[in-house]
């Protein structure tokens, strides 16, 4: 995986309360924010749960649902949204979906850059209701030594 991309994977927290697993999904979240939804009301995190695999054994958490516009959002980076296992829970959400009447969408990095912003660690670290990880909060150190 590259720098960059590995840097928006390894950093998690809060925001707000909900837990964020990257600096990709926080940054998807606070774009989403920028267009009016509303963290924990129009804008659901890991609320929506997906059987997939064999005889629907295994379970998908989608990491954003938006209500109001029936759809389901899954923040992947490129570099693994066309994994074999991310390909099978995306096919299981694609017939949710169509079954359901909502929209299903991937954003990655790519698609993110093109419409919104990709945070920073450091972007990140000073947002209001932003609380980083340990693991960031050491990397956020390092990189403020290394400054001086």
């Amino acid at each position: 995986m590259a720098q960059g991309q590995e840097s928006l994977m390894a950093f998690s927290g809060t925001y707000r309360g909900t837990r964020f697993r990257s600096l990709l999904e926080l940054s998807v979240i606070r774009n989403l924010e920028g267009e009016g939804l509303v963290l924990g009301s129009t804008m659901l995190y890991e609320a929506t749960r997906i059987p997939y695999g064999r005889e629907g054994r295994r379970t998908y958490v989608v990491d954003l649902t938006l209500p109001q516009t029936r759809t389901l959002v899954e923040v992947k980076p490129s570099s693994r949204a066309e994994n074999r296992n991310n390909k099978a829970k995306r096919r299981a959400a694609e017939a949710w979906a169509a079954e359901n009447g909502w929209t299903y969408l991937v954003v990655t990095e790519e698609e993110l850059r093109v419409c919104g912003e990709v945070l920073t660690l450091e972007q990140a670290s000073k947002l209001d209701g932003v609380m980083m990880n340990e693991r960031a909060q050491r990397a956020l150190r390092r990189n403020r030594r290394r400054r001086k």
